[in-house]
């Protein structure tokens, strides 16, 4: 296909006014093998989809149909042997050409993906202030391989870099529970750029490896579970992303060192010790450890129910630093009322989370519906929450017609800590925090995509009615 061509489809998607060539590496429900941050696989996304199959064996995609020939494969929704047609339309012959050209970097121990994210996204009615906000997300990531480069085997380098652009309406809403969790990165209300991750990984065997670096939490997070997304695909509250009741013990960024056991591409087990500072727009060497330390321990039970894969997870984190139940914490937004309390040794956060599939495509493992729900309980004198529970079902490619849209549905409820109440009664009074969440996202086409969200929040506090947020999203290259 003519350069001109891949530029005028582009600007088509009128995304910025620019034709921005993006590599789509960054697969939802994917893994990059060894490393346990960043969840794509570019092995199975270039198989995924057949038109890339076929760019990867040389066929031509500008070809008519070819039902007869060996180039051909059946699309999504069936098995190999019905009768099907190879012609490919113009963006998933760009998409092919891009996953062509990051399979040559990948093999040469380079790996780089970017993508721009942005959302319009207001809260209707409710919460604390009407109103709909535009911002954006620059995602950048870069994985270095140090065997394909002709170094030691076995060591992995990734690094995350995020820019962010704009407003949101995560403190109109609900700050207890931010409607847009992506927006929380690099910084909170500020238009910044900074690594929020950077990682080594060195194979110390089959299956244990050993990491150390400066570790995005959601990157970390979606590793385990990538249909959760971060914010930037899936669901976009940070309750339904994360068991929001880590909030106290897991920064945002955190210097830190694990060892990790791995079950085929999967993280199966683990154990960090890792700073309790965030450390997202700093180098994170600055008064390391000076407020002590987070433990995290976990392992997943892996399971197979009538030939459908799930897991259950359990795990614990201990922190050795000295907390106040409304001291700022990442994930959440919490209320500064000025109130001064004496801090209290230690938090800790058990976590129990669920995950199950429901159905899979037996010729296309990406087409799914899986369950997912997530429990957590925390030390109540130094977390706002003193548990949360969320539980979500979502599915990708259910509909023959539309094989890469997916649509998710979910439900939390985070029940405040005693001692975060008693403290701030004398300025608010809050309730505990529950909502609902829908979206339901188009692939436009295979590198662009667009996502409806709607939430409804009910806030912690009693004064602001029930905040209802819509939202839309648009993603180029993720």
């Amino acid at each position: 296909m003519p350069p001109r061509r891949c530029i005028e489809h582009i600007r088509l998607c009128g995304w910025l006014g620019i034709a921005v060539f993006f590599l789509p590496c960054i697969a939802a429900g994917q893994s990059w093998g060894p490393d346990i941050e960043l969840a794509s696989s570019y092995d199975s996304a270039t198989t995924a989809n057949p038109s890339d199959a076929n760019a990867s064996s040389g066929c031509d995609l500008l070809g008519e149909p070819c039902a007869t020939s060996p180039c051909c494969s059946c699309p999504y929704n069936s098995c190999p042997g019905d009768s099907c047609s190879c012609g490919a339309s113009l963006s998933d012959q760009f998409a092919a050409r891009m996953d062509a050209l990051a399979q040559a970097m990948q093999e040469s121990g380079f790996v780089y993906a970017a993508g721009v994210t942005q959302f319009y996204q207001g809260v209707t009615s409710g919460g604390l202030e009407a109103g709909f906000d535009y911002g954006g997300k620059v995602d950048q990531f870069l994985i270095l391989d140090s065997g394909k480069l002709g170094l030691w085997q076995g060591m992995t380098m990734t690094m995350h870099a995020e820019t962010r652009f704009g407003q949101d309406v995560n403190n109109n809403a609900v700050g207890l529970a931010p409607v847009n969790v992506a927006m929380l990165y690099p910084k909170y209300n500020e238009h910044d750029t900074a690594i929020t991750g950077l990682t080594f990984a060195q194979a110390l065997g089959e299956e244990v490896q050993g990491t150390f670096g400066k570790f995005n939490a959601l990157d970390l997070f979606y590793g385990l579970y990538p249909q959760t997304g971060r914010g930037v695909n899936g669901f976009m509250n940070a309750s339904m992303v994360v068991p929001i009741s880590v909030a106290r013990v897991v920064p945002l960024s955190f210097m830190g060192a694990g060892v990790v056991k791995l079950s085929g591409k999967q993280m199966q087990g683990g154990l960090f010790v890792y700073d309790t500072q965030n450390v997202t727009t700093t180098s994170g060497f600055n008064n390391l450890f000076d407020n002590g330390a987070n433990i995290l321990g976990f392992w997943r039970f892996f399971t197979d129910f009538g030939g459908l894969p799930g897991s259950h997870m359990f795990a614990g984190i201990w922190s050795t630093g000295e907390f106040v139940a409304f001291d700022p914490t990442g994930f959440v937004i919490v209320p500064d009322e000025g109130i001064v309390a004496v801090p209290t040794d230690g938090a800790y956060t058990l976590l129990y989370i669920l995950e199950q599939s429901l159905w899979v495509d037996c010729c296309d493992e990406s087409r799914n519906i899986t369950l997912l729900s997530q429990w957590g309980l925390a030390d109540e004198t130094t977390s706002p929450f003193g548990w949360s529970a969320n539980i979500a079902i979502q599915a990708q490619g259910f509909s023959d017609a539309r094989p890469q849209d997916s649509i998710g549905v979910g439900y939390f409820y985070t029940g405040l800590s005693h001692d975060f109440q008693d403290l701030l009664s004398p300025a608010l009074t809050l309730q505990d925090v529950d909502g609902f969440e829908l979206y339901y996202n188009m692939a436009v086409t295979k590198m662009f995509q667009v996502t409806a969200d709607f939430q409804v929040v009910e806030p912690a506090n009693v004064a602001n009615d029930t905040a209802v947020v819509f939202g839309l999203r648009a993603t180029l290259g993720m």
